[in-house]
């Protein structure tokens, strides 16, 4: 009698264990935003495993200024999209009292820090970042860390089952309405919730490719039609549920018929946000594929197209300019691929356009080595102007560092150049019409022989990071304003 009471007593004692369990497992999948039906999904496969761990913050971010310390600031700022005068930015700072790297909102408009984040570790010169309305993304190393973008305060991490390759992957993260996609080395698709950083749905790529390609609100992967294979198509997923919404599989045909050619998964594609078309270069077939929204290609071959990456392509105004060394081809929406311009003696490429206007890095070949600024009327071909440049090493992409930048602004060519002996930098802004200098105003900084870590133009301001964050006017040259 006194063991059937002990097996009634363990039977309900068994019982109500597995219903606290299920309520306990339904209540936080209700907090991390996983629905029920999300989890039977995740069971047979179609989405990722729940890895994700939504922690407190540890520090307490500082809200209305930043904390104090010695600092380096990595690298150029971010600006945000809205409403304001001069956008909002990111920086990304390291604060060596503290021995931490952070992310803080900084507004031009206020003059002051709004917002810092708690410590966030090492590597802020390598951490990948987006954003959307709510939240900072922040991919560092095999962790995705949100932010609040009202406080900067950490709202959620996640795991990544791989890092994102930094310097090399193209947009691997992005932000597609609610739900943030990355693009790891492991070629793992994965999306999560911006919001709250509930892992969403999960992709394994046939290759590990490098690069997220916008589709209007889709997501485009290249990746290898088959396993194993090498002739690529553009994959198209839809970014709420990771299911397949179609592939596009361009061929390109040769002059003259006959041999056919397909894309490389490593094949770079460049996107026109103002047509929604994208270019994909094939570099072992000298063929530049352009494939609008609705599907249509059009190909062009021509032996002399061998590369396709950001320093010799640029999109602009629905014209994309390719340089293959001494040469510069403008291609149209209609297809039709012409030579702009032609140097015997430099290699040449293009920087920054605008309708009737193409700015150009020229590096001499022939004698003694050095760069040049030229403007381009993109019409005619013609050289407007060309101006010699004292510095050596242009700043390429986000996460380089060099000696000088440039930029179309207003009627005007904004420079920035540092100055080797004696140690100085130096803003000039130039006239687009005979490339005469109108300001010609030192950049005040604290030690001028640091590499120029990157600079970001705002609508009145360049952002310049010279180990401290400096604000230079666009129309006087002054500098105006100094982080920290």
């Amino acid at each position: 009698m006194e063991n059937s009471r002990a097996r009634v007593g363990c039977t309900i004692f068994l019982v109500v264990l597995i219903i606290g369990v299920a309520i306990g497992a339904a209540g936080m999948a209700a907090f991390l935003g996983v629905g029920m039906n999300e989890l039977a999904a995740r069971a047979n496969g179609h989405a990722a495993p729940v890895l994700v761990a939504v922690t407190p913050t540890v520090a307490a971010q500082i809200v209305g200024g930043a904390a104090p310390g010695r600092r380096l600031v990595w690298r150029a700022p971010i600006a945000l999209d809205g409403d304001t005068r001069e956008p909002d930015m990111l920086v990304i700072s390291r604060n060596y009292d503290r021995d931490g790297d952070t992310v803080l909102l900084f507004s031009p408009d206020a003059g002051a820090v709004r917002w810092e984040s708690p410590p966030l570790g090492d590597n802020g010169n390598s951490w990948a970042l987006a954003y959307s309305d709510q939240s900072i993304i922040i991919a560092n190393k095999t962790m995705l860390i949100g932010l609040s973008r009202a406080d900067g305060a950490k709202i959620w991490e996640a795991p990544l089952t791989d890092r994102i390759f930094y310097n090399g992957c193209v947009d691997c993260i992005q932000v597609f309405g609610d739900s943030v996609v990355v693009l790891t080395d492991d070629g793992e698709l994965q999306a999560f919730s911006a919001a709250k950083g509930a892992p969403l749905w999960s992709v394994r790529l046939n290759n590990a490719t490098r690069q997220l390609v916008r589709m209007g609100d889709m997501v485009g992967v290249p990746d290898s039609l088959e396993k194993g294979g090498s002739d690529a198509g553009l994959f198209v997923y839809r970014p709420s549920d990771g299911a397949l919404d179609h592939t596009i599989e361009p061929v390109c045909q040769r002059e003259g018929g006959g041999y056919e050619d397909r894309p490389h998964y490593y094949d770079r594609i460049l996107s026109d946000a103002q047509s929604g078309a994208f270019y994909w270069m094939l570099d072992s077939a000298s063929c530049l594929l352009r494939v609008d929204s609705g599907g249509g290609e059009q190909r062009s071959y021509n032996k002399s197209f061998r590369s396709f990456d950001e320093k010799n392509t640029l999109v602009a105004d629905g014209v994309l300019y390719i340089s293959t060394g001494k040469e510069i081809y403008a291609t149209d929406a209609q297809g039709s691929v012409r030579l702009l311009l032609s140097a015997e003696d430099y290699n040449i490429s293009s920087l920054e356009a605008r309708p009737g206007a193409l700015l150009v890095l020229a590096q001499r070949t022939r004698g003694s080595s050095r760069l040049e600024l030229w403007l381009i009327d993109t019409q005619s071909g013609e050289q407007r102007w060309a101006r010699v440049l004292t510095a050596g090493d242009p700043i390429n992409g986000l996460y380089d560092s060099g000696d000088f930048a440039a930029h179309l602004t207003g009627d005007s060519v904004a420079l920035i150049e540092q100055l080797g002996d004696p140690q100085e930098i130096w803003f000039d802004l130039l006239s687009m019409r005979d490339g005469t200098s109108s300001v010609h105003a030192q950049v005040k900084v604290d030690d001028a022989s640091r590499d120029i870590r990157g600079v970001a133009w705002g609508n009145r301001m360049a952002w310049a990071a010279v180990d401290q964050l400096y604000g230079v006017s666009l129309e006087s040259g002054t500098t105006v304003s100094r982080w920290p």
